[in-house]
């Protein structure tokens, strides 16, 4: 239209408009030819359907419009509201199409929220907070680090059809379980944090990890245990055997942890964070994330079992 309404207008001008009228002419020619290039464009139709476009669509609710062009993008608050009254209705709803979850505007310093309890109705997309670093992040690259940081990882097929209440405490009664037996048995130059008080002299000892595993019992399905030391030494020897019941290990996550016991300084020394599906039974090395040669040297045991 533009290219029509140039050369009109290039018509109609008079002869002393001519000089003005050259640079025009030449912005109608481009335009022209800019115009026909166009219509010469061929389109593999085979390659065209593969593309699919999505729109975002602000949620309050879970809403099934039909559109599955459609991307439903609920704020953290939301989607939570949804996990805790319609958790099955929300992961069927994520068998058929996309939903996104996003961090609340409350979130002035970049803070994250814990992607776990989304990633166990089906929610496609989780987004975080990339730029701040602490647990939700190591739990992010841990799931995607299974399937080398592609940017995706596959659901297990129990998510992609029928439904279940990942609220229960035996969501999924008739599939077999995995038995994860944890012998913790050292550590290896494992540092002493920074600022602290009792320097080389601290202890480090084994704590209690009931309280730790309780933490996660809502969603024992997806088992997320966590292990938790507290400090004794340059090289310590604990010996203690953690047993689990896992109720779906192809999305579980296995997180260790090293405390120092310390009344004064920072405490945390180091984690790494595991997908079950990357655990392999026998003597194996946990490095810590982060540190050079700081491991946990532990036995692994993995079992099928039936029924509770």
């Amino acid at each position: 239209q533009k290219a029509v309404k140039a050369t009109s207008k290039y018509h109609s001008t008079s002869d002393d408009e001519d000089s003005q009228q050259n640079s025009s002419g030449k912005e109608t020619g481009h335009l022209h030819r800019l115009a026909r290039r166009r219509k010469t464009v061929k389109l593999c139709r085979a390659l065209s359907d593969l593309v699919v476009y999505t729109n975002s669509v602000a949620a309050q609710d879970i809403v099934d419009d039909g559109s599955t062009g459609n991307v439903l993008s609920f704020s953290e608050t939301r989607a939570h509201q949804a996990v805790q009254q319609k958790a099955e209705q929300f992961m069927l709803y994520n068998q058929k199409q996309l939903t996104r979850v996003y961090p609340s505007a409350y979130r002035i310093d970049s803070s994250n929220f814990n992607p776990l309890p989304y990633w166990n109705v089906g929610c496609q997309l989780v987004a975080l907070n990339y730029q701040s670093e602490g647990r939700v992040m190591q739990l992010n690259d841990a799931k995607f680090r299974v399937n080398g940081n592609c940017g995706y990882v596959l659901k297990p097929q129990q998510m992609c059809k029928g439904t279940f209440n990942p609220y229960s405490s035996d969501p999924l009664p008739a599939s077999p379980k995995k038995q994860l037996i944890l012998k913790i048995i050292s550590g290896q130059q494992l540092p002493k944090p920074p600022d602290s008080m009792l320097g080389d002299r601290g202890e480090v000892r084994y704590s209690d990890a009931n309280k730790c595993f309780h933490e996660s019992s809502r969603f024992l399905w997806t088992c997320f245990p966590k292990f938790l030391f507290c400090f004794t030494g340059f090289n310590p020897v604990w010996e203690e055997t953690l047993t689990f019941t896992i109720h779906m290990p192809e999305i579980a996550l296995v997180r260790f942890l090293v405390w120092d016991h310390d009344p004064i300084g920072r405490d945390f020394v180091g984690q790494r964070t595991l997908a079950f599906s990357s655990l392999v039974p026998g003597y194996r090395h946990v490095y810590l994330e982060g540190l050079t040669e700081a491991s946990i040297f532990v036995h692994i045991t993995i079992n099928e079992i039936y029924g509770k």
